[in-house]
């Protein structure tokens, strides 16, 4: 029976021997139309090598595990069930013929092999040979029994491995894929041509990659780089990409709030500075201003490698509407950074500090009422708060600018949240990890981006050093030398709890905790960890900011926003349980005054992967070998609420492909779409979700 080809767009339900309950069981998982389908690849594939003689097997004097996968067909002659003397296990043979010769076929505890067979079966059989007492044999192989008149043309070398999905075996998704590519056809070409020149175009892709055919790279095939992925990949990584151009180009005609500027403003914001802006924040600095100016809605990306001074480019944006008459709200992750954010505020803004206000969720009742009065009224033209600012209490009188620390941290509901509060103000997000320019693509696509680039004069080299735990007493030494010469230092500890995970014992912070008394007993130490409640938290911490403990010892609560000059040495236990864009971090709470600082690294594993911190203070090469060790899902140590999921590209070895999808999207949107592409589009919008790209 010939049927018509059909859309990708068709419900998969148009397939044959798809009942109720398996149909339920692809869309519980998502896969709702033929093109859900055949986007679930396989997960794997196995080799089973081109299909051989029986009388052409030879193993060639090599070793089972070496002898390749091969597959053969032929007529099972003989089959056999018997108890192996020594261990007692169910020994299963059968010998198979096919006129050219035979082969004997084991299998070891599988008895129900012997009531599935049976002798005359036409069987497929595929796996490694060995050598055993009566010739060549196959052990342990993976058979299909064949119809008596089925063509052999479609045994492939290539067997396409599917998860079960409930009632739906693998087998059953492969046949169901097999009948898909048999009855869909993808339409008109709308991936733009400089994409897909090279290609298979969408079909073949699919064929290419549910039906591989025997001269097919294995290699590629298993890493995902076929010709064939890269097709898929570039439809996906276009799809996002003109997403976020879409959304881009959405904001641009959106008309935003004019802050005003002068003179008397201009030197207003020059008395904030304690010193000279480098180039990198002045140029910054002067795009944020543009963009405030401009009479668009600002969405504009801050980010910049450890110490480049993020904080007083983003003091000076919230001091343009706050002392123009408007507020500006500074969003951060923790109360800890929220408060070393504050505390350099005041330090900045002199008499002006009065205009400061500072919501956490740890307040007191009465404290945070008043707060939120202060807020309310305008009172208060600087706000800085965690996640207490979604609240619904909070009310703004005049909500103009947020600044976000710390972005990936909050999801995009959250951010969505608090900028309905001011109806549409600007928006200037900052990262203090620095972010691959692929990942910053994907994550930030449609921000604009300012990057400082450079280090304020005075900034210390930091001496970095690995040790292995047999020698960590010479970190113990430097750390004594520093605090002779009236330092302060940073431990960190990976775990607030014992915990022994495989063979390598965790020393938590209790056991570092005493092991630090025995070793500086006459020091004070103090000790802050994620457990301590906030106003403990800020006592331990303002106890050392004052120099009055010489020893913080803490988990990552330390990563970001702690600002002790006088601390000019940083110990890390474990240091094989961070990631390095988060060791970075770390590194960087030492070197931030005049004295040179040491970072020193304590671990006996993953120490070629360490060295790189060793080896560069770059954040942005440090950056980008964290994403590629760990991939983009892990690399902030969160789940990045906007990151998008691809089911074929990687973010990490598609970054040119990226990079080049970007670039055609705007190109695209700029010369107009294609009549294919606009169809493409109003059909697949609500399925690619363009419009929550982050």
């Amino acid at each position: 029976m010939t049927f018509a080809p059909l859309p990708l767009s068709s419900k998969i339900t148009v397939l044959r021997g798809l009942g109720p309950a398996r149909a339920a069981a692809l869309q519980e998982a998502g896969l709702d139309s033929l093109r859900d389908l055949l986007w679930s690849l396989p997960y794997r594939y196995v080799d089973r090598g081109s299909l051989r003689p029986l009388g052409g097997l030879e193993l060639r004097g090599l070793e089972p595990a070496e002898s390749g996968v091969v597959t053969v067909l032929g007529t099972l002659r003989d089959l056999r069930q018997s108890t192996t003397r020594v261990q007692r296990m169910a020994l299963t043979e059968a010998l198979l013929e096919d006129g050219t010769g035979s082969l004997r076929l084991i299998w070891f505890n599988q008895p129900y092999l012997a009531r599935a067979l049976k002798v005359g079966d036409r069987l497929l059989a595929f796996g490694n040979l060995s050598v055993g007492r009566h010739g060549l044999e196959m052990r342990g192989p993976q058979v299909e029994v064949m119809g008596r008149g089925e063509d052999i043309g479609w045994v492939r070398r290539f067997l396409p491995l599917y998860r079960k999905l409930g009632p739906l075996t693998g087998r059953i998704r492969q046949k169901l894929a097999q009948e898909a590519l048999g009855r869909a056809h993808a339409g008109e070409e709308w991936l733009p041509l400089d994409l897909a020149k090279d290609l298979p175009d969408t079909m073949a892709a699919f064929r290419l990659l549910h039906d591989p055919p025997d001269d097919s790279d294995p290699a590629l095939l298993e890493a995902g780089t076929s010709p064939a992925h890269q097709r898929l990949a570039a439809e996906e990584l276009f799809a996002f990409s003109l997403g976020v151009a879409l959304r881009r180009a959405g904001r641009l005609q959106r008309r935003g709030l004019v802050v005003p500027t002068s003179p008397e403003l201009r030197e207003r914001l020059r008395s904030f500075l304690p010193f000279h802006l480098t180039g990198a924040q002045r140029r910054s600095f002067k795009e944020i201003v543009d963009d405030l100016t401009s009479g668009r809605v600002m969405n504009r990306l801050l980010q910049g490698d450890v110490g480049s001074g993020k904080t007083l480019v983003a003091l000076l944006s919230l001091a343009m509407v706050a002392e123009t008459g408007g507020q500006g709200a500074l969003l951060v992750p923790t109360e800890v950074l929220a408060r070393q954010h504050a505390a350099s505020f005041r330090r900045y803004l002199g008499d002006r500090a009065d205009s400061m206000q500072v919501l956490l969720g740890g307040m007191k009742a009465a404290e945070k009422r008043a707060a939120l009065a202060r807020i309310a009224s305008g009172e208060a033209r600087y706000v800085v708060g965690t996640h207490a600012l979604f609240q619904e209490a909070v009310a703004f009188h005049k909500l103009q600018l947020v600044v976000v620390d710390e972005q990936h941290r909050f999801g995009v509901k959250q951010r969505e949240a608090l900028k309905e509060k001011g109806g549409d103000p600007h928006w200037l997000v900052m990262s203090a990890t620095p972010i691959p320019r692929s990942l910053a693509l994907a994550v930030f696509g449609d921000l604009d981006q300012s990057v400082l680039d450079e280090l304020p004069p005075g900034r210390q080299p930091i001496t970095t050093r690995l040790h292995k735990p047999d020698v960590a007493e010479r970190a113990w030494e430097q750390v004594r030398r520093e605090l002779a010469e009236g330092r302060q230092a940073f431990v960190v500890s990976p775990s607030i709890d014992p915990s022994d995970e495989g063979k390598v014992q965790l020393r938590d912070i209790q056991a570092m905790e005493a092991l630090l008394r025995s070793i500086f007993p006459e020091v004070g130490i103090e000790v802050v960890h994620g457990r301590l409640k906030a106003d403990e938290m800020a006592a331990r911490m303002g106890r050392f900011v004052a120099g009055e403990a010489k020893i913080l010892l803490a988990t990552t609560v330390i990563e970001v926003g702690v600002d002790v000059p006088n601390a000019t040495v940083m110990v890390v236990d474990h240091a094989e349980r961070f990631g390095l864009s988060q060791l970075h971090q770390l590194r960087g709470r030492v070197g931030r005054g005049a004295h040179r600082s040491h970072f020193l690294m304590i671990s006996g594993s993953e120490t070629e992967r360490l060295q790189t911190l060793v080896e560069t203070q770059d954040g942005f090469r440090i950056a980008q070998r964290d994403l590629e060790l760990r991939g983009p899902g892990e690399f902030f140590g969160v789940r990045q609420a906007g990151l998008p999921q691809f089911q074929v590209a990687d973010l990490v070895r598609d970054r040119r492909l990226l990079g080049r999808c970007r670039e055609a999207a705007d190109r695209a949107l700029a010369h107009g779409l294609s009549e294919a592409q606009a169809d493409w589009l109003k059909r697949e919008q609500v399925r690619l979700r363009l419009a929550e790209v982050s």
